[in-house]
């Protein structure tokens, strides 16, 4: 995957594989900035390196929790007014990678939004 600069990463199950690297490489880089990543499970076991993204990420560390209705995160899906309400700037970087649907439902969610199609980076 092709980063542009800091931005918001969208992932969809094991989706987040592609941003495991990434985030190391700007931590290694003391370079994780303003980069926030959200996270979609079935459940807070299918968290993967919830640890590690909770050190690297701290509260720009997203997790929503989409069938355990006794969760401590979000327990909703991904969707328009969930992005409306978490992510402040449109105009900037998103990164997304999950399941195709998923994908698809987060690009027409942001787009609509207003994120400029040139600013969407997308696992294919």
């Amino acid at each position: 995957m092709n980063i542009k600069g800091e931005g918001v990463f969208i992932a969809g199950g094991a989706g987040v594989t592609p941003f495991i690297s990434i985030f190391k490489y700007l931590q290694q880089q003391n370079n994780i900035q303003n980069n926030m990543l959200i996270f979609s499970n079935k459940t807070e076991n299918d968290i993967i390196l919830k640890d590690e993204f909770e050190k690297m990420l701290g509260s720009n560390f997203i997790n929503v929790i989409t069938s355990q209705p006794n969760t401590q995160y979000h327990n909703k899906r991904i969707d328009k007014a969930f992005l409306k309400d978490t992510i402040p700037d449109f105009k900037q970087h998103f990164y997304v990678c999950g399941p195709d649907e998923f994908t698809k439902n987060i690009l027409d969610a942001l787009a609509a939004l207003g994120a400029n199609a040139e600013t969407l980076v997308f696992e294919k």
